[in-house]
């Protein structure tokens, strides 16, 4: 095709004017994806926005490029320096204002937390970020401020690497076409082949969701180059009348995609593997409604009326702002704001999009001299040093020190009770989660197996041990119970505990030192555990219901214990809460209402019975036919006949709904009937 050619097909093809039914389409996506972070009930795939922002973010972003190229050429630079110029001014004010809210509401590691993210959002690695944070343990995702750039920061990494892709074919003499679809291909083969096992790897990647951008690539290409006949195809296979006029067509073509968008909005939800094959739905229907044009009723009518086109301007900066001003509310009331906060939030929150659009974004995105943007570029990555220096300091954690000392009850892993290097390089790299001990220059004598339900009996077992001159080792996996042969996968990823539990038990058999091991794990729940993990076993795969797992593997696992002349205690751990322990103290700096706190800080001991019976059923029916193995319920402790406690005599003992803190742990340690399981053990 000559340059000639395409400079007629740019002028004359209205598709590639400005259009403001892409802004109305910007606003569809904006609130949808607020109502879904504000009432998710009312809108459960609203989440869904995203992936139509990248759909009009690539097919923008190639038209550029497309269309510069075929005029007097495209320059990396000049685009760049637009980038920066649309995208910096919003980010940099969001970013300082979390900075300087957080010093005033958070605690430290929830300001060192963002302080990290402050510092991979002025980068735009923030998915990267939040993919290497995700797991079973991590913190929610609603109690992160910045949570949202993983999105920003995929797009920015299209911008970067596609533009380069895109006139490197063209300098090559390959049809753009080819290159757009052969990388879309591979973008979403990935996605395809592994939403099962990697979903947050397929979430958070860009070379996992850039298919999404490249669908819009496709139609920048088909308005720059080959519209018409595109449009005489699709008059062919449409359902319109006789004469299938170019309106027609549009009107067909609007109200499918609008139709695949609503779909997508009502009939997804959180618990679906997204993107995956579901991703089509709001990708495709995107494309429709950019494809339509203008003419089409749905897209002039609506999508370019006033208020749509209003809400798509302010899209970008209400997009930053909504989710920080909800977050930080979750934080400050420790749990989810009433709905009149909320709706307050976002109330604000389009208030301060409005002024961010207009007071702010409009007076740098039209500056014609590059100062301005090396000025940016210098403002952003000086607030991402400032972030990265919040975080190498800890949080600051002298700002609020009466708030500190509270929050502590909830700082495990700073407490430094997970792990120990010196443990790590004695027993092996597969220890990387729990490994801890008392004296690493003896041999243990006692070893802790099994996931976070045992590594919080650590303190108050050191304490406990150490009496009796003991010398105690924990080894384990998050979520992986101590038994032989059972493997647990995890959502966000893949936990096999076949390396750390079987290892770990390995160790306590052929090790002479240790005379006694002390198996927990959460207690099994099926509503609940179901929904953070699935179980397999590897001793016998045709036992797949999980509770019939744990029964086989827990008898194979005693019986060679025992048989090796080793004393067994196996603690039940403690009830799992219906309620937040931080709702039991304010350890706030700062709350949006007053604090209700949680009194008594219990629950209905009926209610956490139901949760453990089948649990406590199956335990004790496997023990019926081990009677040298000591059980230690550590429910006894917690609870009276009516209620379960997480705080006794003003002190709180749990960090979370279902594990200790130190306080807890030694609370515990304290009670255990050593020397009745000594005498046990010997009988």
């Amino acid at each position: 095709m000559s340059p000639q050619k395409t400079v007629l097909n740019v002028v004359h093809n209205p598709h590639l004017n400005y259009r403001p039914d892409i802004d109305g389409l910007r606003a569809l996506a904006i609130v949808a994806v607020v109502i879904f972070h504000a009432f998710p009930h009312f809108l459960p795939s609203g989440f869904i926005g995203v992936d139509v922002f990248f759909v009009i973010s690539g097919y923008l972003i190639t038209s550029i490029i497309l269309k510069a190229q075929s005029g007097t050429g495209f320059s990396l630079l000049d685009f760049y320096i637009r980038r920066i110029q649309r995208i910096f001014p919003a980010l940099i004010v969001v970013l300082v204002f979390c900075l300087v809210a957080g010093w005033f509401v958070l605690v430290a590691e929830e300001y060192q937390s963002l302080g990290k993210h402050v510092a991979a959002g002025a980068v735009y690695i923030s998915n990267f970020v939040l993919k290497a944070e995700s797991g079973y343990f991590n913190v929610a995702s609603e109690l992160k401020p910045l949570l949202h750039l993983w999105s920003l920061s995929i797009e920015e990494q299209f911008y970067l690497v596609w533009p380069l892709l895109l006139i490197l074919a063209l300098r090559s003499n390959i049809n753009p076409l080819t290159a757009i679809v052969l990388m879309l291909a591979i973008s979403f083969l990935l996605n395809i082949v592994y939403i099962e096992r990697l979903p947050t790897h397929v979430f958070y990647l860009p070379i996992s969701r850039s298919w999404e951008l490249l669908i819009g690539s496709i139609l920048a290409y088909i308005n720059l180059y080959k519209r018409y006949k595109f449009d005489q195809i699709a008059s062919k296979i449409l359902p319109c009348s006789a004469h299938k006029t170019g309106s027609q067509v549009s009107n067909v073509f609007a109200l499918a995609g609008a139709a695949l968008i609503i779909l997508s909005m009502v009939g997804l939800n959180k618990g679906d593997k997204f993107p995956g094959w579901w991703a089509l739905l709001p990708t495709i229907g995107t494309f429709f409604l950019i494809a339509a044009g203008e003419v089409a009723w749905l897209n002039s009518r609506i999508l370019a009326s006033k208020p749509f086109v209003f809400i798509g301007l302010i899209s970008y900066p209400l997009y930053l702002w909504h989710w920080p001003l909800l977050s930080f509310a979750r934080i400050v009331e420790t749990g989810t704001p009433s709905a009149l906060i909320r709706l307050g939030v976002v109330t604000l929150s389009g208030l301060l999009a409005w002024a961010t659009y207009r007071l702010i974004e409009t007076r740098f995105r039209f500056q014609e001299h590059w100062v301005f943007a090396a000025g940016l570029f210098a403002a952003l990555i000086m607030t991402g040093i400032i972030g990265y220096q919040v975080y190498m300091q800890e949080g600051y954690a002298e700002r609020h020190p009466q708030e500190e000392r509270l929050a502590s009850n909830f700082a495990w892993d700073k407490q430094g009770w997970n792990h120990q290097k010196a443990c790590t390089e004695r027993f092996g790299e597969d220890f990387q989660q729990y490994c801890q001990i008392h004296d690493v220059n003896r041999l243990p004598t006692v070893l802790l197996i099994g996931d976070s339900n045992a590594n919080h009996f650590f303190p108050g077992l050191l304490k406990m041990y150490t009496k009796s001159d003991e010398n105690l080792l924990n080894l384990g996996q998050g979520a992986c119970p101590p038994f032989l042969g059972v493997d647990v996968a995890l959502e966000p990823g893949n936990i096999h505990c076949e390396k750390t539990i079987d290892k770990a038990l390995s160790y306590a058999l052929d090790t002479k030192s240790v005379h006694t091991v002390v198996l927990s794990m959460l207690i099994y729940t099926k509503p609940i555990n179901e929904k953070l993990f699935s179980m397999s076993y590897r001793h016998n795969s045709a036992i797949i219901e999980p509770l019939k797992i744990l029964e086989d593997a827990m008898r194979v696992t005693l019986s060679r214990l025992t048989s090796a002349d080793k004393r067994v205690i196996f603690i039940m751990s403690i009830p799992i809460l219906d309620f937040n322990p931080e709702t039991c103290i304010n350890y706030r700096p700062w709350r949006i209402t007053s604090a209700q706190l949680k009194t008594p800080c219990s629950m209905s001991k009926i209610e956490a019975d139901k949760l453990s019976r089948n649990f406590r059923s199956m335990v004790n029916r496997v023990l019926q036919n081990f009677p040298k193995v000591t059980l230690w319920d550590s429910s006894r402790e917690l609870c009276d006949e009516v209620s379960c406690y997480a705080m006794r005599d003003g002190i709180l003992l749990y960090r979370d709904t279902s594990h200790l803190n130190e306080a807890g742990s030694l609370y515990m340690g304290e009670r255990l009937p050593l020397q009745d399981m000594r005498e046990k053990s010997k009988q």
